[in-house]
């Protein structure tokens, strides 16, 4: 593995001008407004009720759901942009009911921190940001590129666009110059029913856990006297470009963060803020050859959202941002496909040959994909004799299921 410097980073994947992604066109926010989007939502067969067959039994179904219930954390969070009044009445409710909560609560104190030291600061928030519940932590200076143009106010589901709220222009106080980087590493075994909604648990533990870290670590950097801007999932900026540059991972075929330690099979969260830090510099391992040679997740997509060819700035829709040299995936395609017809899929994540757990044997593997390139194929070979990504069937998942805390 070796160290790019920001340049170095650029040339690689910028080829021309960026423009900055209006959170609007986020595959997740189409259907609140995208008519479009809206029909073949409506045209496609649910797959999400209870069926009598495994994997999307009602106890299958409530394990995934229940996992995503750490989201809603981020209603008392009002430490961002354009924060919904309803939410901001919310958390001010809490106060109010409940005097004791305000009488000991520690206020932020009015002093800041001695940051003369940033080298020390920078390791003890990678410290505290672990401790709180991230794998991994980088940070970067927060390129204005990556900041949406747009972000949304009003509550965070139901009804048509025009009740929801209003999409508002976004723009981040020149203070806030740092972003810490996190991400959140995803069960192995979960990701190994690849052809049921099971793997749709650990992704939505992993938002779960980015909701609950985020908000403890914003409220850590306040508490020495600055401020954050919090942004849960994909919220305020572009999640992985944001992560290469904090030196995290780097990009694959499959549209996700590639990273050393456990392939594209984490999420990620973010917090900005204006405590001074020291970036990390992004990487490269190899990623961006063996993808070239492995096309395993383009096979394995059973909506064909994933390209073949090579790399291209040309955007598929409205939801992929030009400019950038990448494999740019048909997120309509794909988010139609994992909300209806094959609810919970992360085919992209459980074949990869990236995905694979952190011990010796995988590791010694990596080192060689990254420093003898030129035998790619031969890896991936490898990745196919020992039978890597054939998914498991979940008829005895709760029997063959030994869960591990992440």
């Amino acid at each position: 593995m070796k160290k790019l410097t920001l340049d170095q980073w650029q040339n690689k994947y910028i080829v021309g001008p960026i423009k900055r992604f209006d959170q609007k066109h986020i595959m997740q926010n189409r259907p609140t407004w995208d008519p479009e989007i809206q029909t073949l939502m409506k045209n496609q067969s649910s797959n999400r009720e209870n069926r009598n067959e495994p994997g999307f039994q009602q106890q299958d179904q409530a394990l995934r759901m229940a996992s995503r219930h750490g989201t809603k954390m981020v209603l008392l969070n009002t430490h961002r942009p354009n924060t919904p009044e309803a939410i901001k009445k919310i958390a001010a409710t809490i106060e109010e009911v409940n005097p004791a909560i305000t009488a000991m609560r520690f206020r932020p104190p009015t002093e800041k921190v001695d940051v003369s030291n940033p080298e020390r600061m920078t390791r003890d928030v990678k410290k505290v940001a672990r401790y709180l519940g991230a794998d991994l932590v980088g940070v970067c200076r927060l390129d204005e590129r990556f900041v949406y143009s747009h972000t949304y106010e009003g509550p965070a589901s139901g009804g048509s666009f025009d009740s929801l709220g209003k999409w508002l222009p976004l723009e981040i106080p020149e203070e806030f110059q740092y972003a810490v980087v996190m991400c959140y590493e995803e069960d192995y075994d979960l990701l190994e029913y690849s052809d049921s909604p099971i793997p749709g648990t650990t992704s939505s533990m992993g938002y779960s856990r980015m909701a609950v870290t985020n908000n403890y670590l914003s409220a850590f950097i306040r508490y020495l006297g600055f401020k954050t801007i919090d942004c849960t999932t994909n919220d305020i900026a572009l999640s992985i470009p944001m992560a290469m540059q904090a030196g995290l991972g780097d990009l694959g075929r499959n549209g996700l963060l590639i990273t050393p330690q456990f392939g594209p099979r984490v999420r990620i969260s973010k917090v900005i803020t204006d405590l001074p830090l020291i970036p990390d510099t992004p990487i490269d391992f190899g990623v961006t050859e063996f993808c070239t040679t492995c096309k395993k997740c383009a096979v394995r997509c059973p909506s064909r959202s994933i390209m073949f060819g090579e790399r291209t700035t040309e955007p598929n829709n409205i939801s992929n941002n030009g400019g950038v040299l990448k494999w740019p995936y048909n997120a309509v395609t794909c988010n139609i496909a994992g909300s209806q017809l094959h609810p919970g899929c992360m085919n992209c994540v459980s074949v990869c040959p990236y995905n694979k757990p952190n011990t010796w044997p995988h590791r010694t593997v990596r080192w060689f994909t990254d420093h003898v390139r030129r035998a790619d194929s031969l890896y991936v070979k490898m990745d196919d004799l020992f039978g890597y990504g054939k998914p498991r069937k979940p008829d005895n998942f709760w029997e063959e299921w030994q869960p591990r805390r992440l």
